[in-house]
């Protein structure tokens, strides 16, 4: 991929621009700061009920930057789309 392209795809996806600077995979108190500083417990039962796909090493989450990424989008876009 040129710079170019990577360019305009961090311009068109302003959560990727946003986290340019976080690893590709977080640990849980990461993630909590990129979701505005919520509470470790908080943002383990994130993880827990599945709201936000994880892989675990041993006892420690693991939680792929693009997850975060993806619940972010969905629970920022309205479900329901259509116009009255």
């Amino acid at each position: 991929m040129s710079h170019e392209e990577n360019q305009s795809i961090l311009e068109s996806d302003p959560y990727l621009l946003l986290f340019q600077s976080m690893p590709d995979v977080v640990t849980v108190e990461q993630m909590c700061m990129m979701l505005g500083g919520i509470s470790t417990k908080t943002g383990r039962k994130l993880l827990q009920s599945g709201r936000i796909t994880h892989f675990r090493i041993g006892r420690f989450y693991r939680i792929p930057k693009l997850s975060i990424i993806n619940y972010l989008r969905e629970i920022i876009t309205p479900a329901n789309t259509s116009t009255l």
